[in-house]
């Protein structure tokens, strides 16, 4: 009877630590992913402010890893291909960062003429690494290399639906990817014949988001007056978003505003 008893406890001991671990794991994905408001409005934005700012890196920078080209070697082997989940600049500037405002509820819409996502995989690379995608809107896969990709983008990680898992022949110069109705992300983006290839994707309810460039730079346009939660997540360093930075943007003002960041740990 104490055996059965003494059993019957480590069973529940184990499920208990098993939840916790659930919890934990995803209490940390929560943590790493954007912030998005309940609803979004849009409309005209005639006295918008600015929001600039640059993004830097603090700490010691490691070194980007050289990538195994084992495939394909004669087009994908062309040039070098480096690990780009951490790419700092001579003045410490982080690219590849998003910058975001969390809480905006209303403001102006996409540009339907300039959102036209795409990502390039010329030499065996996605090109960029990190792209906004705006809910509802194709994105469209480039290939202009005599090879075969496959684009494997993982939603269903992010809770948002089946992960589109699209093969695109050289033949195939553009693949357009089915639409997302839902805001998520980011979610990786891999090619399952070329493994070292890899990006980032964020589906998003409205424009005020940014990607820093190679200076660490951002700019949120038309921001309409009013204080707001500005975000970031970068995939290395993470996010901001239990301690969100809090911005004040006037009519036809401009408020910089930069981040420091470091590896998470």
């Amino acid at each position: 009877m104490k055996i059965k008893m003494f059993t019957a406890f480590l069973v529940l001991l184990a499920c208990g630590l098993g939840l916790i671990v659930l919890a934990d794991n995803h209490e940390e994905e929560e943590n790493n992913k954007l912030v998005f408001p309940k609803a979004y409005t849009t409309m005209k934005v005639s006295d918008g402010g600015k929001i600039t700012g640059v993004v830097k890196f603090e700490g010691e920078v490691p070194k980007m890893k050289k990538l195994d080209i084992n495939k394909d070697k004669v087009v994908c082997g062309k040039t070098d291909k480096y690990d780009e989940s951490v790419v700092v600049g001579e003045s410490m500037e982080l690219k590849n960062t998003i910058v975001y405002l969390m809480d905006i509820t209303k403001g102006k819409d996409f540009d339907a003429k300039a959102n036209k996502p795409e990502i390039d995989q010329e030499g065996c690379k996605f090109t960029p690494h990190v792209q906004i995608v705006p809910v509802g809107v194709r994105l469209t896969m480039l290939n202009n290399a005599p090879i075969t990709h496959n684009v494997h983008i993982f939603l269903n990680d992010a809770d948002m639906g089946q992960d589109i898992n699209k093969q695109q022949n050289r033949m195939l110069k553009k693949l357009r990817i089915k639409s997302i109705a839902e805001a998520g992300g980011p979610v990786e983006v891999k090619c399952d014949i070329h493994s070292w290839m890899k990006a980032w994707i964020a589906y998003v309810p409205h424009p005020y988001f940014a990607v820093t460039d190679e200076k660490g730079e951002f700019t949120l346009e038309d921001v309409p007056p009013g204080t707001y939660k500005l975000g970031y997540w970068h995939e290395a360093c993470g996010t901001n978003n239990k301690e969100p930075q809090a911005v004040t943007v006037t009519a036809g003002g401009e408020v910089k505003q930069d981040f420091t960041l470091k590896l998470a740990e």
